[in-house]
């Protein structure tokens, strides 16, 4: 069964009881006038300030009124100056106009660099009459999100999830999502508000279990157990979320090992994680194959986080690199960690075991991220990052419009 999750917000909302940040209307770029989704342009500064990405939703209010945008990237010029690009759509929403001061709410809440922000449609006629709560999206949408009709999904407003079933929305509907009144009333969302989707994924977790991980990892641990615990970190990350999404955990040493299928039953995943133990040759050619087989059948996202502190020992970097090819035609997202070297005199790393280069091409080639760790608690917070982090790989926030 697949899942997928809708945020939203009102327009018409107080402004929460949360940080804010005063800024100055300035104009949008020419590509945003046409715009059907209020826009909110910002350097780079101001969207670490407010906690968000290019492609995530920001709340701006002005006079009461409150408004979602979407996030978009500023001209370089506008570093050290509070202003915020809106285009004309956002504007007249707000009654904003050049010069105007309004707020902007921080985001206090995971964001996601693959969100896609709808616009909230009119159900389709017959839709009033069904009273289990009902989500239409176009063709195009449910095949970037690897849903189908009839799938359930999870749609969220806050704290607050609403089971809804997926159906096929008019043609046309490449920006909007249209919700029966059933779901709108639970959701308290009007025709016009922003929504943002964010998909459910089935994640593999692709662990090292080579000899060489039973090695230290800083003064009082191994590689091999700080790996255990920044996995039971994410299962419980996983677990609070309430996402539904899947995780599967596959390890390569002397060979490749399916430990636990892709499952949102965490707990049975938490105990496979304690049998996870080094032993031989580094195998990450058999354990990434066997990966993607796990991906090809399944619905959703599909990603990768692949852990490593050593070079392929059973085949080529080439061989695995073509693996990397093949996962990108997939639509596999692979994220990569390094693990071990450790910080020397003036902040260098000394001389580290894995294949840099190799895993750094992995992760850019299917637009995952690489990541080189050498402590403890840097494992365990990259694996607390990772598991808030999804991508869409056919159809990302960027080129949404």
């Amino acid at each position: 069964m697949k899942f997928l999750q809708v945020f939203s917000g009102r327009k018409d909302a107080a402004v929460p009881a949360r940080p804010e940040v005063s800024l100055t209307v300035a104009a949008g770029f020419t590509e945003d006038k046409e715009t059907r989704i209020p826009k909110a342009r910002l350097c780079e500064s101001l969207r670490k300030q407010l906690n968000v990405v290019p492609g995530s939703l920001l709340k701006v209010s002005r006079e009461g009124r409150v408004i979602n945008c979407r996030v978009g990237v500023s001209s370089k010029n506008d570093e050290n100056k509070s202003l915020i690009r809106l285009n004309p759509r956002a504007r007249k929403l707000l009654g904003a106009e050049l010069g105007n001061p309004v707020t902007a709410l921080v985001n206090t809440t995971p964001i996601s660099s693959s969100a896609v922000p709808l616009e909230v449609a009119p159900a389709i006629q017959g839709d009033e009459q069904d009273a289990e709560p009902i989500v239409r999206l176009s063709l195009a949408l449910r095949r970037h999100l690897g849903l189908t009709k009839g799938d359930y999904v999870n749609v969220k407003n806050g704290d607050a999830q609403v089971p809804a079933r997926v159906e096929v929305g008019a043609r046309g509907d490449h920006h909007t999502a249209r919700l029966n009144p059933q779901l709108r009333g639970m959701l308290q969302v009007e025709i016009g508000d922003l929504v943002e989707v964010v998909p459910y994924e089935t994640l593999v977790l692709l662990i090292d279990t080579s000899g060489s991980m039973d090695e230290p990892l800083g003064m009082f641990t191994s590689k091999m157990k700080a790996t255990r615990e920044a996995i039971h970190t994410l299962i419980g990350s996983k677990t609070r979320s309430r996402e539904r999404d899947l995780v599967g955990l596959v390890s390569f040493g002397e060979e490749c090992e399916l430990l636990c299928e892709p499952t949102d039953d965490f707990a049975r995943l938490g105990r496979h994680v304690g049998t996870i133990n080094g032993c031989g040759r580094t195998a990450m050619f058999e354990g990434l194959e066997y990966t993607l087989e796990l991906l090809a059948d399944a619905n959703g996202l599909k990603r990768t986080i692949l852990l490593s502190d050593g070079c392929p020992t059973t085949t080529g970097a080439e061989l695995v690199l073509e693996l990397a090819y093949k996962a990108k035609l997939m639509g596999v997202v692979i994220d990569t960690i390094g693990v071990g070297g450790k910080a020397g005199k003036r902040g260098k790393n000394k001389k580290v075991s894995y294949d840099e280069v190799l895993l750094k091409r992995i992760a850019s080639l299917t637009g995952g991220k690489f990541t080189t760790v050498h402590e403890v608690q840097a494992l365990e917070d990259e694996f607390l990052a990772l598991s808030d982090c999804k991508k869409i790989p056919l159809l990302t926030a960027g080129n949404a419009s």
